[in-house]
């Protein structure tokens, strides 16, 4: 793609990707100010990046001399590394409202780098983590942040190897998270015992309309702790159960709940 197609296209984004695209060491001087000065949005996606380093040093000019609202780097592979020192970019980004991480090699360690910066980022609305392994330890770290992210409406923590450890770190905070709308936690490895400690709070959410909890090891007894709580969780719309190990019990507990609350199973 060329330059002048860039320019002429949606004032909404920058695109930076992989050879199919516009390369950052292509987009310099008057051209890139040009450039920038009608984009507020950086996405690059799609191909690994080699050299972690040389790519946020690529990237810096933008991050430092615009306000961006949305930086999109999902599979691009920067693991902890990269975490590190984007962390350091992300707190020069006060306007930052959607993060999309996903599918990047993050573990436990980078997932801590991410949170201590992510509370000073006021704006962020969206913040998606699907697909690296940070686990327990690294939803706790994105757990001691939460109160902080007042903004935050959509929390994507699909296949992160959570187990109830780590669910019930996050249960202990968003109760304190105002704007949550939407929170994936599918495909991890959440059993009965984690999806009551997030039970015992749904209550609390007053904006949350949609949870996924698709994919995990959830049983008769968390399907009960569920149906218990659903009637008054007056905001929740739509709640994703599919391919846990619910049986017959469970599910007539759900069953028995429906009429008296919106949600959708």
């Amino acid at each position: 793609m060329k330059l002048a197609d860039i320019l002429q296209g949606d004032p909404a984004d920058l695109i930076i990707a992989d050879g199919r695209k516009v390369m950052m060491n292509q987009v310099s001087g008057t051209l890139r100010n040009a450039l920038m000065s009608k984009r507020q949005s950086i996405r690059l996606e799609g191909k690994p990046v080699q050299n972690i380093a040389e790519l946020f040093n690529n990237l810096e000019f933008f991050i430092n001399s615009y306000n961006i609202v949305h930086l999109n780097l999902a599979h691009v592979s920067i693991g902890n590394e990269g975490s590190q020192i984007l962390s350091e970019y992300l707190a020069r980004c006060p306007s930052l409202v959607h993060l999309n991480l996903r599918w990047n090699r993050i573990d436990d360690e980078g997932a801590g780098s991410l949170a201590a910066v992510l509370g000073q980022c006021a704006s962020l609305a969206y913040l998606n983590l699907k697909g690296n392994r940070i686990g327990d330890e690294g939803a706790a770290s994105i757990a001691a942040i939460l109160g902080q992210c007042a903004s935050l409406a959509h929390l994507n923590l699909c296949s992160t190897m959570i187990g109830d450890e780590g669910v019930g770190r996050l249960a202990a905070v968003i109760g304190q998270c105002a704007s949550l709308a939407r929170l994936n936690l599918g495909f991890n490895n959440i059993g009965d015992e984690g999806v009551g400690s997030l039970a015992a709070v749904l209550g609390q959410c007053a904006s949350l309309a949609r949870l996924d909890l698709y994919f995990n090891n959830i049983g008769d007894e968390g399907a009960g702790s569920l149906a218990a709580v659903l009637p008054r969780c007056a905001s929740l719309v739509r709640l994703d159960l599919d391919l846990n190990e619910i049986g017959a019990e469970g599910a007539r507990r759900l069953a028995a709940i429906q009429s008296r609350c919106r949600v959708l199973f």
